[in-house]
C-alpha cells in the first residue's frame, strides 16, 4: 500500500511542478506576442493552475497518509523532512496566490496578470527544492 501512496505522492508533485513551470514559460511567452495571440496563450494559465492545484491536493493527501502509515507519525521523520516541508508549504502558498490572481483577473482586475510571470517560477523552484530535500531526507 505504501508503494501506491508513494507513487501517488510523486504524481502529485509532478503535476504541481509541471503546472508551475509551464505557467512560467507560457506567461513569459505571452508578453511578447501580439494581443490576439497572447489572449489565446494566456487562456492556458488557469488550466495549468488547476493542474497544479490538483497535484498539490494529491501531494498533501498522500503525504499525510504516508507520514502515518510508513513513519508512525511526525515524531520519527528525519530533520531534512522539515526542510522539504518548508518548500511544500511555499509551493502551496504560491499556488494559492496564483489561483487568487486568476480569480481577480476573471473579476476584471487584469493588471494583476503582471504577477504571474513571477509566481510560476516560484512554484517551480519550490517544487524542485522539495524534491531535492526529499531525496536528502529519505535516502
Amino acid at each position: 500500500m505504501n508503494e501506491a501512496l508513494l507513487f501517488l505522492h510523486l504524481v502529485g508533485l509532478m503535476l504541481g511542478a509541471a503546472g508551475g513551470f509551464a505557467s512560467a514559460v507560457i506567461m513569459r511567452r505571452a508578453l511578447v506576442l501580439p494581443a490576439d495571440e497572447a489572449k489565446v496563450v494566456k487562456g492556458l494559465g488557469p488550466i495549468l493552475a488547476n493542474v497544479s492545484g490538483i497535484g498539490l491536493a494529491l501531494l498533501w493527501a498522500s503525504g499525510l497518509i504516508l507520514v502515518w502509515t510508513k513513519f508512525d507519525g511526525f515524531g520519527s521523520l528525519p530533520q531534512m523532512f522539515w526542510v522539504k516541508a518548508i518548500f511544500i508549504a511555499s509551493l502551496t502558498i504560491v499556488t494559492g496566490l496564483i489561483h487568487m490572481t486568476y480569480a481577480e483577473i476573471r473579476k476584471g482586475n487584469v493588471a494583476l496578470a503582471a504577477r504571474l510571470p513571477r509566481l510560476g517560477p516560484m512554484a517551480g523552484i519550490s517544487a524542485l527544492l522539495a524534491v531535492l530535500f526529499a531525496v536528502v531526507a529519505f535516502n
